[in-house]
């Protein structure tokens, strides 16, 4: 009877575990637009997945840009981006762990390759 009590209590546990799996990579896989909320308090220019899922870019060295920069902050996708709204990418990203967010309309990310792949479509708005 203990075994059988184990053997559920074990299935019981396996099976509350949350197996969600964040979209990531590091490849440019997901198609998105860039989409302007710098209207909304606390926000810039996010993308937005072809799911409607928004994704809030973040740098991974810090806010601050005076000299000198950390190694790497140059080969950054988003260190000579220029954010057109309604532009579309093609863009990898990883989940930032850490801070919070101001604007939180999605995820905050840390943005792994970028590409544009046209430069105006419909994108949708945040009211």
């Amino acid at each position: 009877m203990k075994s059988f009590t184990g053997f559920f209590f074990l299935l019981f546990c396996i099976c509350s575990c949350d197996f969600h799996e964040t979209q990531t990579s590091r490849d440019c896989i997901y198609s998105a637009i860039v989409v302007d909320l710098t209207g909304m308090d606390g926000c810039g220019f996010v993308f937005q997945l072809d799911n409607g899922d928004y994704l809030e870019p973040v740098w991974r060295w810090g806010w601050c840009g005076t000299p000198p920069l950390p190694e790497g902050a140059t080969e950054d996708p988003l260190w000579n981006f220029d954010y057109v709204d309604g532009q579309r990418v093609r863009l990898g990203f990883e989940t930032a762990e850490e801070g919070g967010s101001i604007c939180m309309v999605g995820e905050q990310v840390y943005v792994t390759c970028l590409e544009v792949i046209g430069e105006e479509a419909v994108s949708v708005r945040i009211e």
